[in-house]
């Protein structure tokens, strides 16, 4: 009753009115702010993301290309009998101790394929038949440097790949192979990339068109199959370079941004969590409640 008399007068009903509005207003004012500051916040995060992706694409392009072109010099100034380069292998590995600071092993395999030479010597046979190998069967049929799928290794049953070169005569005949192997769980590259942080929760992975992660930063995981719940690293495989929202597998939306390797047929993701990615407009939503 005391409200219907209040609002019998015209000046209060007028009051309540302007009331009414200035609380519509004020609302509506929140919620454009909150959709405006999100979309300003996604923005933000998809350039940190993009910027963070971009930067790890180019180390690695970097440090593989460092490889890369060592190893092929290194199998140029092998040229020389085939005899001589099966008889020395030992001795020229030996004197590549360098190279160890650079790769976890290395190995000469003659031109069929067979284990000439490994340093360190971890107990391989000589005359070992590698032949079946994916880089060796890169190498012997492209006759160029390349940058091998991820394999087995036969000593240790660690996942690796190989940086290996074609080695040839002085007529141009390929007489063998030259190749340093990086561990996916040694202290090269790999695995300091995959323990790249950034923020709290960002992390980094790495993994190959054929489906295959090299480095799961998030899970600590070497060689394991990409999850074809993510769209993202899906359509990653088939050449797509962005970034976007998408689902890590795990039911956690993240923002992703997927770059191609120039130095190996590799992608890089960048992933951030949008718990954190966002979490300022959670803590805002807070303050104003």
């Amino acid at each position: 009753m005391l409200i219907k008399h209040w609002l019998g007068s015209l000046v209060n009903r007028a009051t309540a009115m302007v009331v009414v509005v200035i609380l519509v207003v004020a609302l509506t004012v929140m919620l454009v702010s909150g959709l405006l500051s999100q979309r300003e916040l996604e923005q933000q995060a998809k350039a940190h993301v993009e910027s963070v992706a971009a930067v790890v694409a180019y180390e690695l392009d970097d440090k593989l290309s460092m490889r890369l072109n060592i190893i092929s010099q290194v199998a140029t100034n092998l040229t020389m009998t085939e005899q001589v380069f099966r008889d020395r292998a030992e001795l020229f590995l030996s004197r590549q101790t360098e190279l160890l600071h650079l790769f976890d092993s290395l190995f000469i395999l003659d031109a069929e394929g067979l284990l000439q030479a490994e340093s360190p010597n971890i107990g391989l046979s000589k005359g070992l038949d590698l032949s079946t190998r994916e880089y060796f069967d890169r190498i012997s049929t492209l006759m160029t440097p390349i940058i091998s799928e991820p394999y087995v290794s036969s000593d240790d049953g660690k996942p690796a790949v190989m940086i290996g070169a074609p080695v040839f005569n002085h007529d141009q005949r390929f007489i063998g192979m030259i190749g340093g192997v990086m561990l996916l769980e040694g202290e090269h590259i790999l695995k300091k990339f995959g323990n790249i942080r950034f923020a709290k929760t960002g992390y980094i992975g790495i993994a190959t068109p054929s489906g295959t992660t090299l480095v799961n930063g998030r899970a600590g995981q070497f060689m394991v199959p990409l999850r074809s719940e993510n769209t993202i690293l899906m359509q990653a495989m088939d050449g797509f370079e962005g970034t976007a929202k998408t689902d890590n597998g795990d039911g956690d939306v993240t923002i992703m941004s997927v770059r191609q390797l120039d130095q190996a047929p590799w992608l890089v993701a960048a992933v951030w969590p949008i718990k954190e990615a966002f979490a300022p407009i959670g803590r805002m939503g807070s303050e104003l409640v």
